[in-house]
């Protein structure tokens, strides 16, 4: 993904990033596990996977399994490895607790490029 790649809100990379988690661990997603996952109700769910729909990154059927698509998977899958280059990054370069980690990673994912997460990336490899 490029720099040139327009990125989602941050709502919806959240909303996509659980959506793909949910895919990875169990080969599917259902609203009631996105909310589950978030926090939030299933209404909330049901609007944001419509507008992710819309983008193109997934194909959703009232009932039916959430599934990604070519495009979202890919972003899915950017966001996931974006958040999991923060989190290292924070623990091991600056010496954060796993947990504190975790909710600053959240944060800073929404902010940082994914060009800037993986000069992040290439100094944890460097490290060793």
């Amino acid at each position: 993904m490029s720099s040139h790649t327009s990125r989602l809100s941050r709502s919806a990379e959240d909303y996509l990033e659980a959506i793909g988690h949910l895919c990875r661990e169990n080969g599917r997603a259902q609203v009631s596990d996105v909310a589950a996952m978030l926090k939030v109700k299933k209404p909330s769910v049901t609007a944001a996977v419509h507008q992710l729909a819309e983008e193109g990154l997934i194909t959703y059927r009232r009932y039916a399994p959430i599934e990604l698509t070519e495009k979202g998977k890919q972003y899915a899958d950017r966001v996931i490895r974006s958040h999991t280059i923060l989190q290292r990054f924070l623990v091991e370069i600056a010496g954060l607790t796993p947990e504190r980690a975790e909710i600053a990673a959240c944060s800073m994912e929404h902010i940082l490029t994914f060009e800037e997460i993986d000069d992040m990336g290439a100094r944890l490899e460097q490290q060793g």
